[in-house]
């Protein structure tokens, strides 16, 4: 029997960046298409001259959202596209405005709107530009908190997949100074929670131990070098032991990553770098982004909208890279848990 093909809906991103122009190129690949059903979602003029600007002959058919089925497919090799409304004509290219941010979100809702009816798997997002998105008048720091917002979910964490490791961010877009002040006992027990539950709907081997990271140097060095490990980490460790998971840290995180990365189904780092640095070490392509929290599998680029190489062509177009590798982390992730609503609840 032939794997199911499972429904995944690509987002076009901030439509100044590079968000359309790296969708018309993941969506023209003929063999991702046979692995999925896909759909883009946004503005059908940004999208075409998007295509037309990568020098592609790829075509779109145009759908109204309510219209959508998740048994539709490509027909003759164009693939679907759900509609939002249109704003080519309103921004600069490379240029983030409230335009832009408007129609980015606008996308984001639609899509969030098919699959939490059902309608879809998956949600394949392009970078936005958080500037932009404020601008809109949307209060959200990126596409993890708006899409927890959307589905109602009490917490959304950010693991990056696809790598050597699995990396869950204990802390995620804080200046340095303040990860220290915002590391709680109760919040990262949660994100361990969060790292179990993520491990049993995923199938990453739900026995295996959750890694924890030490924040300084040397695991603290018993005090010497912070106090962090014995007042907030090694209690939080304790805490998810005693509900049955297998936690296991903090470890100096100037060794950790030498490590064999199958020891452990997840990593938990306790700030942004900590954990991408490593997740990045291959390049863009390397991990993708996924949200933890959320009713249905959101997976995401690793990378920004790079305004300056948006809209160039030639020399300067952009690098696929990064969606082709979210899309393949989301048709994984669909097969391992067979497209079912995933549930967040311990035990």
């Amino acid at each position: 029997m032939a794997p199911r093909r499972h429904t995944l809906l690509f987002t076009m991103g901030d439509p100044a960046g590079i968000g359309p122009e790296i969708l018309v190129r993941t969506l023209a690949l003929r063999a991702l298409r046979t692995q999925a059903r896909v759909a883009a979602v946004g503005d059908p003029e940004v999208i075409d001259r998007a295509a037309h600007r990568a020098r592609m002959k790829l075509r779109f058919r145009p759908l109204d959202p309510e219209q959508f089925d998740p048994k539709m497919d490509a027909k003759d090799g164009i693939p679907l596209l759900l509609s939002t409304s249109g704003v080519w004509g309103t921004f600069d290219p490379g240029a983030p405005s409230k335009e832009t941010g408007r129609a980015a979100a606008r996308a984001i809702e639609v899509a969030a709107k098919v699959a939490l009816e059902g309608r879809a798997t998956a949600i394949v997002t392009a970078p936005i530009s958080k500037k932009a998105l404020q601008l809109a008048g949307y209060p959200y720091p990126g596409h993890t908190e708006f899409l927890g917002a959307l589905s109602g979910a009490p917490e959304t964490h950010m693991i990056f997949v696809g790598g050597r490791f699995r990396i869950l961010l204990a802390t995620v877009h804080l200046a340095l100074k303040q990860v220290s002040e915002s590391l709680r006992v109760d919040s990262l027990a949660s994100t361990l929670r969060y790292a179990a539950m993520a491990m049993r709907n995923f199938r990453w081997g739900p026995k295996k131990p959750v890694a924890v990271l030490a924040l300084n140097p040397h695991a603290g060095e018993e005090g010497l070098f912070g106090d962090e490990e014995e007042r907030v980490i090694r209690p939080a460790i304790e805490r998810a032991r005693a509900e049955g998971i297998r936690a296991e840290g903090p470890f100096p995180a100037d060794t950790f990553f030498a490590r064999s990365g199958d020891a452990f189904g997840v990593t938990v780092a306790m700030y942004h770098d900590q954990g991408l640095i490593p997740a990045k070490m291959e390049g863009i392509g390397g991990a993708a982004n996924v949200t933890l929290g959320l009713p249905f599998i959101r997976s995401s680029v690793d990378h920004g909208t790079a305004f300056d190489r948006a809209w160039k062509g030639g020399a300067r177009a952009p690098d696929p890279a990064g969606l082709v590798k979210a899309a393949q982390v989301a048709i994984e992730l669909a097969a391992r848990t067979g497209g079912r609503r995933l549930g967040w609840s311990w035990p």
